[in-house]
């Protein structure tokens, strides 16, 4: 690509946004959409720690391996030891020009123009670089803003380097990766879907106990956010404490399971019906998100128990609606393979 003075990298509307190395997954997929099926075939299990029963304050909910660094299908170059001994800020330029974006960690949003913390903590924190413009010196940033909206803006490159000298005085050294899209053609796969829904499933108090210790995986993660919120009403995490991220994470995973399923439903030639019950939840996933969210910013502990007894019986309705999908999927797959054969 020819050097310009400016340079924009094209973005598109991440499959899961809540943490930064979400959005990276799936918002760089501009010259590849395929590669979006490798995430929803295979990035569906909700995941929480225990450690929140016993003191912690965030139950660090996520949806497991929703990370940019699983995903096989991206260029993934180390920056930081390839090119340790040229200046950054060309290396990143140059990387652009050749479509990567750049991944950063370890720079403090203290410093850094329009991020979330900007002048009002200092915080260690990430985002992803996808252009610069050499006229003004800026760099476009795609990152949670100082209004807590994910979107791309512009920061001065002289902002974004303080913040890495910020970190490098405490001895943190800003990491940074360059990634884009490989030219694989990925399908989506109904076979792959149904055995992970199925794992999804096979997820309950049982297998996964409050008396445990390691992190938990599946269905059953709903049952520990309720828990998680029953703390937060009564006063064990202290309300200044409480993770504002938790239930923006449940919305997205019930927005991405729906997407799931109707592709599903059109690639098996099956009826709208669950995925019309299952947009319902998705409703009622996001009024969640908003009565929490409106707790967050100016305290309602009366709602507490009200999302609790919410997110408890969108686990029942989910198992209920995703057991009878997994056994339509075995259905007709099972009739594809006989088909074929």
């Amino acid at each position: 690509m020819k050097k310009s003075k400016r340079v924009e990298l094209p973005l598109v509307e991440p499959l899961y946004s809540t943490y930064h190395y979400q959005g990276t997954c799936t918002a760089i997929l501009a010259s590849n959409p395929t590669i979006r099926n490798w995430s929803l075939n295979q990035i569906m299990s909700l995941s929480c720690n225990r450690k929140f029963l016993k003191g912690f304050t965030s139950p660090e909910i996520t949806v497991d391996k929703s990370s940019w660094g699983w995903c096989p299908h991206l260029i993934k170059i180390n920056v930081s030891s390839q090119f340790e001994k040229r200046n950054i800020n060309s290396v990143i330029r140059e990387l652009i020009d050749n479509g990567f974006y750049i991944v950063f960690e370890n720079v403090d949003d203290y410093y850094v123009e329009g991020k979330t913390w900007y002048k009002e903590r200092h915080f260690n924190h990430d985002g992803l670089i996808c252009g610069y413009d050499q006229n003004n010196k800026t760099y476009c940033i795609y990152a949670y803003d100082s209004n807590w909206i994910y979107r791309k803006f512009w920061t001065p490159q002289k902002a974004f380097n303080a913040g890495r000298a910020a970190m490098l005085k405490q001895g943190v050294s800003t990491i940074f990766y360059a990634v884009k899209a490989m030219d694989d053609i990925v399908d989506f796969s109904p076979r792959i879907v149904c055995d992970n829904i199925k794992e999804y499933l096979d997820s309950d108090l049982e297998k996964y106990p409050f008396e445990g210790e390691d992190d938990v995986y599946g269905i059953v993660v709903h049952e520990y956010i309720a828990e998680y919120v029953s703390k937060l009403y009564r006063g064990d995490i202290p309300y200044e404490r409480m993770d504002r991220r938790v239930f923006r994470l449940i919305w997205e995973h019930k927005k991405a399971m729906l997407e799931r399923i109707k592709l599903v439903e059109e690639k098996l030639g099956m009826n709208t019906d669950i995925s019309q019950k299952y947009a319902v939840l998705v409703g009622e996933a996001d009024t969640m998100r908003i009565l929490y969210a409106a707790h967050h910013m100016k305290r309602r502990d009366p709602v507490l128990p009200v999302i609790q007894s919410k997110v408890l019986q969108l686990m029942e309705d989910e198992r209920k609606l995703l057991t009878k999908l997994e056994e339509n999927m075995e259905r007709e797959l099972k009739n594809e393979t006989l088909e074929v054969s």
